[in-house]
C-alpha cells in the first residue's frame, strides 16, 4: 500500500493540472511550503513509487504522465493518510463506547493528540445531532443511527472530491461495500423495470445503499424512517434492488427498517418524495409557488437577467418540492457538477446563491452547496445575461461604388465575421471613414490610412483578405480589453487596500481583517461583514483549494473596491487551505463593468503557473501590472 501525505498529494494533484512544466519556486509558492521542503515531498513521492512520478528537468518539474497512470493502475489503494480526527471518527463508528487508551493503541496516535482530536470532534458531531463526550478516560459517541450515517456520508462526499486517494479513503470508509459493484445492481434493477433515473440522483443512490450495507448491523430505529412516497415503480423498483443485494451480500441483509428505508430512497431517485417519520407541517404548494415566483421577480430584476420565465419557474418549482420532500436524514447527497459549475459559471453560481437565501428565508427551508449547484443547472438551462456588443468590433468599410459590388462586399463581411463584425457605414474613400466613429477601417482602396486603424483587402474578398481581417479583429479585441481591463483594475483595486506577509488562522479572521480595512476606507457599510459571513454559509469562496474570493450577499458597497491578501502562510478555509484573497465589495451601480472582470479573473488564477506569478509579486504596482496583462493576454478562446 502506497500512502501519500495530504501535502504530498496535493503536490501531485497540482502537477496533474498542468501541460508545461513549473519551476520549484513556483510550485513551492502554490504549496506554501518552502524549495527545500518540496524537494524532500518529491524524493519521498519517487522513493514510495519506486519510480520517477515527478520529473526534474532544467526548468522545473513535471509529472511523469505514463508512470503515475501505471502507478495508479497497479496499486489500487494508492491514496493519502487519513487526519487523525478522521481516524478517530471511523473508530468511533465501529465502537461508540470506549476509552481513550483504546483509541490511542488502534489508531497509534498519542494521548495528547488524542485528546486535542476529541475535543474537536465535539462540534463536528453536534452539527449531526450527536453527542460526543469524553470523561476521564471514557469515550461515549451516541446518537441517533441516522444521524451516525449522515456524518458518514460526509466524510464520503468529501473523499468524492479529491484527485489522489480517493480509491484508498472511500474503502476506509467503506471497508466491507463496493460501491462499483452497488452501482451495478442498482442499474441492472432499473433497466428490467424501465424505470427513469437521472446519473446524479442514480449516484447519490449507490452511496447511500452502500452505507446502510457498512451499517446493516445497526439498523435505524423504525419510528425514525422516514416513509416511502407513493408512485408508480417504487415498490417494483425495491423489491428487485433488495433482492439484487442480498444475493451479491448474502451475509448483510437488511432488517425491516433498512428495507423500508431502501424504499424511501428509492422513492426519491423517481422523484416521488417521501413523507416524514414524524408529524411535520403540510406543505402549501400553491403558497409556495407564488412565493418562488416573487423570489424569482427579485432575483431576475436584482441581476437584470433575460430568462424563459415560465420554465425557469417550472423548475424551481419542481425542485423546491423535491428539496422539501426529501428527508432531513438522507445519508448522502452530492451534485457531481457542482465544482465545476461553481469554476466556470461564477456569476450563475452568485445568482443561486442569491436566490436560494431569498427561498429560505421565505419558505423557511435549507440549501446545501450542492442544492445551490442544481439551482445553477436550472438557470443556466433558463437564463441569459444581456447581450453586449463587448465581443464585436465596429467597423466602417472603404469601397468604391461599381455595379453591385459594395452590397456584395457588405453581405459577404456580415455573413463571415457574424457576431465580431458590426459595420456601422460604408463609403467610397479612407478620408469620408475619418469623421465616422468605429474600431477599425477595412479598405478595398490604396488610399494612405486615415486617423482609424485599418486593414486593406481585394474587393473580392479572398480567403488571404479573411485571415487579415480576422488577426485585425483579435488585435481590436485586445485593445480594447486591455484598456477597459486596465481602467477597471485602477478603479476597483487600491495600495491601501494590498496586504501582504499578514498570518490569519482561519477564514472568519481573514474575513473580519478585510472588512475592516474596507470599512475603515469608507467603501462599505457596517452590516457589510456579516453579509459576507452569510454568504460564506451557503457555499464557501474558496476556489481550486488555493484562492478565496469572500463577497456579500447583495451589491451593498458604497464604492466598488478589491481587497487583496498574500498571506504569509495558508489560511485555512472550509476545507482548503489558501493562498490568496480576494475580497471583493460591489456597487450596485457597477454591476456590469464588475461581471466583466469576475469571470476573468477567476479563469486566470485557476492556471497554476499564473497564480504562482501572481502570489510571487511583492508590492503594488507590480501586481496590478502583472494583474493587468494576464487578464488581456490575447487568447483566442477569451476572445471569441
Amino acid at each position: 500500500m502506497i500512502l501519500f501525505s495530504e501535502r504530498q498529494s496535493l503536490l501531485v494533484e497540482l502537477l496533474s493540472e498542468l501541460d508545461h512544466v513549473i519551476t520549484g519556486r513556483e510550485l513551492a509558492d502554490l504549496l506554501g511550503v518552502s524549495v527545500r521542503t518540496l524537494r524532500y515531498d518529491i524524493s519521498r513521492i519517487n522513493g514510495m513509487a519506486k519510480a520517477d512520478v515527478i520529473e526534474a528537468t532544467p526548468k522545473g518539474y513535471a509529472l511523469n504522465r505514463p508512470v503515475y497512470y501505471d502507478l495508479v493502475a497497479r496499486n489500487s489503494q494508492l491514496g493519502t493518510e487519513l487526519g487523525h480526527q478522521e481516524r478517530i471518527l471511523l473508530y468511533l463508528f465501529g465502537s461508540p463506547s470506549t476509552d481513550v487508551y483504546d483509541i490511542m493503541r488502534d489508531c497509534y496516535l498519542s494521548e495528547s493528540v488524542t485528546r486535542a482530536a476529541l475535543q474537536r470532534l465535539v462540534p463536528k458531531t453536534a452539527e449531526y445531532g450527536l453527542e460526543l463526550r469524553t470523561a476521564g478516560a471514557a469515550v461515549e459517541l451516541t446518537g441517533d443511527e441516522l444521524d451516525l450515517r449522515r456524518l458518514l456520508g460526509e466524510l464520503v462526499h468529501n473523499a468524492m472530491d479529491v484527485t489522489v486517494g480517493r480509491a484508498e479513503k472511500m474503502s476506509r470508509y467503506l471497508p466491507d461495500v463496493d460501491p462499483a459493484v452497488v452501482a451495478m445492481q442498482l442499474r441492472s434493477a432499473v433497466e428490467e423495470t424501465g424505470a427513469d433515473i437521472n446519473d446524479i440522483q442514480l449516484s447519490n443512490t449507490v452511496v447511500s445503499l452502500a452505507i446502510c450495507l457498512q451499517r446493516f448491523d445497526s439498523p435505524p430505529d423504525a419510528s425514525q424512517v422516514p416513509r416511502a412516497g407513493g408512485g408508480p415503480g417504487v415498490d417494483g423498483l425495491a423489491a428487485r434492488l433488495l433482492a439484487r443485494l442480498e444475493r451479491v451480500y448474502p451475509a448483510r441483509i437488511f432488517a425491516p427498517a433498512d428495507r423500508e428505508y431502501v424504499r424511501t430512497l428509492v422513492s426519491l431517485a423517481l422523484d416521488h418524495g417521501a413523507g416524514s417519520a414524524g408529524a411535520g407541517r403540510p406543505f402549501d404548494e400553491n403558497g409556495a409557488a407564488e412565493a418562488i415566483r416573487v423570489c424569482l421577480d427579485e432575483t431576475i430584476a436584482h441581476f437584470n437577467l433575460c430568462s424563459d420565465y415560465a420554465r425557469l419557474h417550472r423548475s424551481i418549482c419542481d425542485h423546491v418540492l423535491r428539496l422539501v420532500a426529501r428527508p432531513r436524514k438522507l445519508p448522502y447527497f452530492r451534485n457531481s457538477l457542482q465544482e465545476s459549475l461553481r469554476a466556470r459559471s461564477p456569476f450563475l453560481y452568485d445568482v443561486a446563491v442569491w436566490l436560494a437565501d431569498k427561498l429560505s428565508r421565505m419558505l423557511s427551508i435549507s440549501f446545501s452547496d450542492d442544492e445551490i449547484g442544481l439551482l445553477v443547472i436550472y438557470l443556466g438551462l433558463h437564463t441569459a445575461q444581456p447581450a453586449t456588443d463587448e465581443r464585436t468590433v465596429s467597423a466602417v468599410v472603404v469601397c468604391p461604388r461599381y455595379h453591385a459590388l459594395q452590397d456584395w462586399l457588405l453581405a459577404e463581411l456580415v455573413e463571415r465575421f457574424s457576431g465580431r463584425l458590426r459595420v456601422v457605414d460604408i463609403v467610397t474613400g479612407n478620408r469620408e471613414a475619418d469623421d465616422i466613429e468605429c474600431d477599425l477601417v477595412i479598405t478595398a482602396t490604396d488610399e494612405a490610412p486615415g486617423v482609424h486603424p485599418s486593414v486593406r483587402i481585394s474587393a473580392v474578398l479572398s480567403q488571404i483578405d479573411c485571415t487579415a481581417i480576422d488577426a485585425a479583429i483579435l488585435r481590436e479585441l485586445s485593445m480594447k480589453m486591455r484598456t477597459r481591463m486596465a481602467a477597471t483594475i485602477s478603479r476597483f483595486l487600491d495600495p491601501d487596500l494590498f496586504f501582504i506577509g499578514r498570518s490569519f488562522p482561519d477564514a472568519a479572521s481573514t474575513i473580519h481583517f478585510l472588512s475592516d480595512a474596507l470599512h475603515a476606507k469608507q467603501c462599505v457599510p457596517d452590516e457589510f461583514e456579516d453579509s459576507v459571513l452569510l454568504r460564506e454559509t451557503y457555499s464557501p469562496t474558496a476556489f481550486a483549494r488555493r484562492f478565496a474570493l469572500p463577497h456579500s450577499m447583495d451589491f451593498m458597497a458604497n464604492e466598488t473596491k478589491v481587497a487583496v491578501l498574500v498571506p504569509a502562510a495558508p489560511i485555512p478555509w472550509e476545507t482548503a487551505e489558501v493562498s490568496l484573497v480576494f475580497m471583493l465589495a460591489i456597487n450596485g451601480d457597477d454591476y456590469d463593468e464588475f461581471i466583466r472582470f469576475y469571470q476573468p479573473l477567476i479563469s486566470l488564477l485557476y492556471d497554476p503557473q499564473l497564480f504562482s506569478e501572481l502570489k510571487r509579486v511583492k508590492d503594488f504596482e507590480a501586481f496590478t501590472r502583472l494583474l493587468g496583462n494576464q487578464l488581456v493576454a490575447p487568447n483566442r478562446d477569451q476572445l471569441d
